[in-house]
């Protein structure tokens, strides 16, 4: 039963996400009417970082929930950027495997997870863990693949130690896509490494140039 419930969260998160990607799409080229080339392509206004991206996700997770009939749904919660540890998640049943999950890390303290859902009456596994990458302007410190390569370690290492039902990786790409092929490609190659090997992590992944529209 548990499976089925963590299996229709997977399948919530990716029809919000969907939503959100044509709800963007449908306004971007509204907000960057009439900026130049170079302003569009360095702008952004609906999202301006990834905090903002699980907002909106969140959002429209939540009301295609509150649509779904039975009590398996009125429980289940999205924590947004929690550390995985005892003083968060107290009596879960994976609190023994919490060191392996920091040592296999490297890590002295517990991930931070970008996003979290969970069925508030059960103490079992969560039903999933999801890190959501925004390329709104150019990283710092890392590369982009990088950066991507680090989160998919982070949901592998969280699956393998049991603490999540279902992994899941979300990247929006408005700007290196619009300005920057072969990054781009460089990323777009990763995701597909990633779907065509990582069979435990679902992806949701849009590059996309509506704003220069």
């Amino acid at each position: 039963m548990a499976e089925d419930v963590a299996s229709e969260i997977e399948n919530v998160l990716t029809e919000s996400w969907h939503q959100f990607v044509v709800y963007y799409n449908k306004l971007a080229p509204k907000y960057s009417s009439g900026l130049s080339k170079g302003e569009k392509e360095t702008s952004h206004w609906i999202c301006w970082n990834e905090y903002d991206l699980m907002f909106h996700i969140g959002n429209l997770f939540y009301n295609i929930l509150g649509h779904k009939e039975g009590s398996l749904y009125s429980n289940i919660q999205i924590h947004f950027e929690k550390n995985i540890n005892i003083s968060n998640f107290s009596g879960y049943n994976f609190e023994n495997r919490l060191d392996e999950l920091k040592e296999n890390l490297k890590m002295k303290k517990g991930p931070k997870v970008d996003m979290i859902v969970t069925d508030e009456l059960s103490y079992n596994s969560f039903l999933l863990c999801s890190e959501v990458k925004f390329f709104h302007g150019p990283t710092r410190y890392e590369s982009p693949v990088q950066q991507i390569s680090r989160d998919i370690e982070k949901l592998k290492v969280i699956k393998e130690c049991k603490i999540a039902q279902k992994i899941l990786f979300i990247l929006l790409d408005d700007y290196y896509y619009c300005t920057d092929n072969k990054t781009s490609a460089e990323i777009m190659n990763t995701i597909k490494e990633i779907e065509k090997y990582e069979n435990d992590i679902a992806v949701l992944y849009s590059d996309t140039r509506s704003k220069l529209q």
